[in-house]
């Protein structure tokens, strides 16, 4: 059988600060050369997509959480916030002193407020600086753009109000950037999840659920480990995560994703095969 992988980026592709490993990326190519398919999974819109990606040739992806998919070159679904929903959204975390990302499929838009608390807050909890492709810094934000999601940033370390105000109209997720959960979340589209995604490629190909095995490490992986036929957490997961999975891998520092592609070729095509 032919298997579709679907790999989430920060902490599963890339570890966090660093490059693209080489064990990962020689599994990918040989998981490729048996016939095998490689998405990306990812909360990143394309123009998000790191360079050290590059040398993965991908036959398509789940974007922005679930708000875009393509395969084979193709765009199979795409959906954004209407302008009633931005408007509801970004004048909401105004008047609540909260600041936004604004992700786009053109860039990334934020204020120098908003990326000045960014930056230093990924310093400050982690140690490191995460360089985002496509990202914007401008005061003045067009009005015209076509929004995929907003990211909350909140100073005053009160997400928790984001989520008790908006979430029975919006899909608030933990960041996976590794900012505190009071200080960083995601506000989604109801809905649209990376599982959703997975979904829509899988009717395109005309390929069966447990064709799928999805990897990641953050709480916007859960639809998706949930949704694939072999759910893989990596070793340095959220604990929700590693909860939800089939299987538990290595970290990703320790060829974890490596290990995990030998896994689903070598076990899971046994186990299918038996049945």
């Amino acid at each position: 059988m032919r298997l579709n992988f679907f790999f989430d980026v920060d902490g599963t592709l890339l570890p966090f600060g660093k490059g693209l490993p080489d064990s990962a990326l020689e599994a990918i190519l040989d998981a490729k050369k048996e016939g095998h398919r490689v998405f990306v999974s990812t909360g990143r819109s394309p123009s998000e997509m790191d360079k050290a990606l590059s040398p993965i040739p991908f036959d398509g992806g789940v974007y922005s959480a679930g708000c875009l998919v393509m395969a084979e070159g193709k765009i199979l679904e795409e959906k954004r916030y209407r302008e009633d929903q931005v408007e509801e959204v970004l004048t909401y975390l105004k008047r609540m002193g909260h600041l936004a990302m604004i992700q786009t499929s053109s860039g990334t838009y934020m204020s120098s407020k908003a990326y000045e608390f960014f930056k230093e807050s990924l310093i400050k909890s982690n140690g490191i600086s995460i360089k985002i492709p496509g990202l914007v810094v401008t005061d003045s934000i067009p009005e015209d753009l076509e929004v995929k999601k907003v990211l909350v940033l909140s100073p005053s370390g009160k997400v928790d109000e984001v989520r008790r105000d908006l979430g029975d109209r919006y899909n608030i997720v933990d960041n996976t950037v590794g900012l505190k959960q009071s200080d960083m979340a995601e506000i989604c589209l109801m809905g649209v999840d990376k599982g959703s995604g997975i979904k829509t490629i899988l009717s395109y190909l005309g390929d069966e659920r447990k064709s799928s095995v999805g990897v990641g490490d953050g709480a916007n992986d859960i639809e998706m480990i949930e949704y694939c036929g072999l759910g893989i957490a990596m070793g340095n997961a959220d604990e929700r995560l590693k909860e939800k999975a089939d299987w538990i891998t290595g970290d990703v520092n320790q060829d974890g994703l490596k290990k995990a592609i030998e896994f689903a070729r070598r076990d899971y095509l046994s186990k299918l095969a038996v049945k």
